[in-house]
């Protein structure tokens, strides 16, 4: 008999699985202080591993380094959301216009793939795959726009909010489907229509995104 290969699962990878998935259960509340000698503790590790966890975290949204005071579970109030929205839509309006100058029939098929797979997520309502997917959608677009320095500035802006929203929003079928309609019309913008159409189309799909997340989370 011949076995599939196992594939190894570092330590590390074990506790990142196992701080993100307390963060989603919300045993880990937003703006909950994060001490990595506790936590090393509990797992029975050291420190090291811990902070390579945690890295991983940041990098994915879900937790927040702060300066000389420590780590935090990702919080923002509606008026961080506010202003978090307000940069987005400029860099992401940028993003869709240098795309537009750049983009292939390839990409725009690998960007209806993408939709597709929310538009399944949307419906099973899978907010986890769902987010997954739209945070790739934008990723691509950025990727086509062609500039490192956007793409970091973006990262920056937009993994912590999706991050966010995915710990926060409840399960509402509708909207998410909604959305994966709107991601649709863009690319159908990035294929057919003009640079102008395409980023303000773009600024417009992100204002409704708001909309609804205002609508969705809870009070703080």
């Amino acid at each position: 008999m011949v076995f599939q290969a196992i594939e190894p699962i570092s330590k590390r990878d074990r506790i990142t699985s196992a701080l993100r998935a307390a963060i989603l259960r919300g045993e880990l509340e937003s703006g909950a202080l994060i001490t990595e000698t506790h936590l090393a503790k509990d797992f029975g590790v050291g420190q090291p591993l811990v902070r390579e966890a945690l890295i991983e975290l940041e990098h994915a949204g879900f937790v927040q380094r702060v300066p000389y005071r420590g780590t935090y579970v990702t919080k923002f109030s509606r008026q961080d959301i506010e202003n978090i929205f307000r940069l987005r839509a400029e860099l992401e309006g940028l993003a869709a216009l240098w795309a537009k100058a750049r983009v292939t029939p390839e990409d725009i098929t690998a960007l209806r793939e993408i939709v597709a797979k929310m538009e399944l997520s949307a419906h099973t309502v899978e907010l986890d795959d769902f987010y997954e997917n739209d945070l790739a959608f934008h990723r691509k677009i950025w990727e086509i726009a062609d500039n490192s320095y956007l793409t970091d500035a973006l990262e920056r802006v937009v993994s912590p909010l999706f991050a966010f929203f995915l710990m926060r929003t409840p399960r509402v079928r509708g909207t998410y489907e909604g959305s994966a309609a709107s991601h649709g019309r863009i690319v159908d913008a990035l294929e057919s229509e003009d640079a102008d159409t395409v980023r303000r189309m773009t600024c417009e799909a992100l204002a409704g995104f708001q909309e609804d997340w205002n609508v969705l989370l809870p009070d703080p």
